[in-house]
């Protein structure tokens, strides 16, 4: 009888930690659901575990954003054009569920009621929106008759890769899903409002944070029986009056997204996580408007594409049947430490050197790489199919690379990027301005903030001769500029260079075989640009290890047929056997050329979109070195000097954030002293400044003091690759300015002048 009190005193007290664990469950599941972005950030900072926990909520996502009209800018293209560009597949399957698959996939976010009531699709173009794409809208372009799978229903930049023959299993996929060159490369800025969407200008996306949210629903979808019940029956259409599909169809549903969460998300994540503690690296954030593309092309090449499907971190081929050791798998994949801005594309094709490094003369090398890295699915782990078989695109990429060049230059020097076919010309102020007030609902007539001050003007243009010439040369379109001025643009010698740049040309033809003209882009040392160096070490500091089984010979395939010289390092570098690579990849697609529909081209069409410049290494950046007193050529070895490309500033006004890592919110910033720069500032779909032109700059000075809205990107110039030194206008004039200096410092005056100038271009 003793007892009784005792037991019912426990079972009081049980019943009491039973209500509170039910009701903190219960607390915890309403935050989960109202509040993610503060549980995310609460548990981020409690420790290895609950990090780790945090990684499994879906990052937060900004507002949606009112709007009240949009707009395309003019830029030469037509609206059939545009409209292919937008969806135009380059035979990518970025994501790794199919297109169908894709569209029937919840949100993963935790709800009470997550049991009964469906939660919203990722694949809504508005959801996607909150990381930067661009969902359909009215003022969109009309589609012509070659209009792409998804136009008005998928964002710009989303593109279906037909199924066929997988180029390793030899078995045929569904449809898939991957990025198309649009989804880096067409920009909006928004203003009181309103939307202005550019073609060729760095999108404001969150790649980063669109893997993790696809990855994480593939994974709720796997985990969650209800969700994996309701998934089953979307998949499958599944009509109530005729009852529910055969178990065996919604059985291979189950056992298909828990494969694809095993292997694809979870079993990469972990791979990746791994690699990078046994490295002692770690990647720096991206976030909005960047991403670490050299390193991640790379990693996708000769990591990723070298793996076993089922065993990420391993390699496919073991290295006793000849393929790489589990040391070397290591070594080929790198940390993402040299983010970089989504750069402008209009005038390139025309250009030299392409990529900020000035690092590719061949534009096929170029697009094929591209596409390589963005999940192309390619043959490089079964010998027993045809080795760097591909879906990659090549007549639609050469078709695109068209449509942004317009007319080739091959009769002699161009007087201007003029068609017909015409090129992608740069956005235009005044163009904006217009579009702008010609709006429905534009009400604000008095705003005078895209009004240009043409005495602002004038002042501007001499100090861009003074300032900016040398490595920026002359703009392409001031009507104050004659093409007849010994500054122009269209001069094939140009009064603008330096004396560094003495022996170059403004106009050159490169290449023993080709006709064609282009524009010599100014390559500067990093050491003298004093900016960021860590995009420019990539191509010139990694290495990586390829299996014998490929057959790759970037001494023979490369180094020897550029006059260089194959040294062990240059024979490892990661420079030389991507372009290896990608060379086999355009080979083999020549073999069996076809267009992305299968039908079949000519020889001679494949002659007309192979591009005649060479496949080579930039000789300004590998610098042959041979020892005092040595005369065999066998003691040769080569200095990297790593460089950046300076490139014409028409449409600059449009490309925000500024420097090649994207570390400086607005051109009034850029021409300030480097130690005025703004520490941290925030990053994504945000209102334009039209006066200091670019991001808003935050008022708080401190680093730890700048904060963002939920869902933006806090960029951290103390981070590794996010330097916002150099370029820099400071001081009295000098005659050797330090390293990272430019010119004095101007002032406001003279800022405010440059800065009007330059919208004008």
């Amino acid at each position: 009888m003793e007892f009784r009190p005792v037991l019912r005193k426990f079972g009081r007290g049980a019943l009491k930690l039973g209500l509170i664990a039910i009701v903190a469950v219960a607390v915890a599941i309403l935050i989960l659901s109202y509040a993610p972005n503060r549980a995310r950030s609460f548990l981020a900072f409690r420790g290895k575990i609950v990090e780790f926990a945090s990684a499994l909520l879906a990052p937060p996502l900004v507002a949606e954003r009112p709007q009240k009209g949009c707009a395309w800018l003019d830029q030469n293209w037509s609206a059939a054009d545009r409209a292919w560009f937008h969806n135009a597949s380059q035979g990518t399957a970025t994501f790794p569920v199919s297109y169908g698959w894709f569209q029937k996939l919840e949100r993963p976010e935790i709800s009470p009621f997550d049991l009964f009531v469906r939660r919203g699709l990722i694949s809504d173009p508005d959801y996607l929106g909150r990381l930067g794409f661009m969902a359909p809208r009215d003022c969109d372009p009309k589609a012509g008759s070659d209009k792409p799978e998804g136009y008005g229903v998928l964002p710009v930049g989303f593109a279906v890769l037909k199924g066929r023959i997988d180029p390793t299993t030899g078995v045929k996929f569904e449809d898939g899903l991957g990025l198309t060159c649009a989804a880096c490369h067409t920009g909006h800025i928004f203003y009181k409002g309103f939307e202005l969407r550019i073609d060729g200008a760095q999108a404001m996306i969150d790649l980063q944070n669109l893997e993790r949210i696809i990855g994480l629903s593939v994974c709720y979808t796997a985990k969650a029986p209800w969700r994996k019940a309701r998934f089953a029956d979307a998949v499958l259409d599944t009509d109530p009056a005729k009852g529910r599909p055969s178990y065996p169809a919604r059985e291979a549903i189950a056992t298909g997204i828990k494969d694809i969460c095993d292997n694809e998300v979870f079993g990469k994540v972990t791979a990746e996580r791994n690699i990078l503690a046994r490295q002692h690296m770690v990647h720096t954030e991206e976030g909005f408007g960047r991403l670490d593309a050299l390193n991640r092309i790379g990693n996708q090449v000769f990591h990723d594409n070298l793996a076993d499907p089922l065993k990420p971190e391993e390699p496919a081929v073991k290295e006793r049947e000849g393929g790489l050791s589990q040391a070397a798998m290591d070594a080929n994949f790198a940390a993402h430490t040299a983010p970089v801005s989504f750069p402008p594309i209009w005038d390139v094709p025309n250009f030299s050197w392409a990529q900020y490094d000035a690092s590719i003369l061949n534009p096929d090398i170029r697009n094929i790489g591209e596409a390589m890295g963005v999940t192309a699915k390619i043959n490089m782990t079964n010998p027993q199919r045809p080795l760097f078989a591909s879906t990659v695109h090549v007549a639609e990429i050469a078709r695109i690379e068209s449509m942004l060049q317009g007319r080739r230059h091959l009769d002699g020097m161009p007087t201007g990027f003029d068609g017909p076919p015409e090129p992608l010309a740069a956005p235009r102020w005044e163009d904006a301005a217009k579009k702008l007030k010609g709006m429905k609902g534009w009400d604000d007539q008095d705003d005078k903030a895209w009004t240009i001050d043409a005495g602002k003007v004038a002042e501007g243009r001499k100090l861009y001769r003074q300032f900016c010439f040398e490595c920026h040369r002359a703009p392409l379109r001031d009507p104050g500029i004659s093409a007849d001025d010994p500054d122009s643009f269209w001069r094939e010698k140009n009064s603008d260079q330096a004396d560094s740049q003495s022996n170059d040309n403004n106009w050159v033809r490169i290449g023993k075989d080709t006709k064609e003209w282009l524009f010599n882009v100014v390559q500067k040392p990093v050491a003298h640009m004093g900016t960021d160096p860590e995009q420019a070490r990539v191509l010139t500091e990694r290495q990586v290890s390829v299996p014998d089984y490929l057959g790759l010979d970037p001494a023979a395939d490369i180094l020897q047929r550029c006059g260089l010289k194959p040294t062990a390092a240059l024979k490892k570098s990661y420079a030389v056997n991507l372009m290896a690579a990608v060379g086999r990849t355009e080979a083999q697609w020549a073999k069996d050329p076809r267009r992305a529909d299968g039908s079949a081209m000519s020889a001679q069409e494949v002659e007309t979109i192979s591009s005649s410049r060479p496949n080579c290494p930039n000789p300004k950046v590998f610098n042959p070195v041979q020892p005092v007193g040595e005369k065999d050529t066998a003691s040769i070895t080569y200095l990297a000097t790593p460089r950046y490309r300076a490139r014409p500033l028409d449409g600059v006004w449009a490309t925000a954030p500024y420097l090649h890592n994207g570390s400086v919110p607005t051109l009034d910033d850029l021409l300030r002293p480097q130690a005025d720069r703004p520490q941290a500032f925030c990053v994504g779909p945000l209102e334009f400044d039209p006066e200091r032109v670019g991001l808003p700059v935050p008022a708080a000075t401190r680093l730890a003091d700048v904060t963002c809205e939920a869902g933006l990107t806090r960029f951290d110039a103390s981070q590794r690759g996010n330097s916002n030194l150099g370029h820099s206008f400071e001081g009295l004039p000098e005659k050797s300015p330090p390293a990272g200096v430019l010119g004095r410092q101007l002032l406001n005056r003279e800022r405010s002048a440059l800065i009007e100038y330059l919208k004008t271009l």
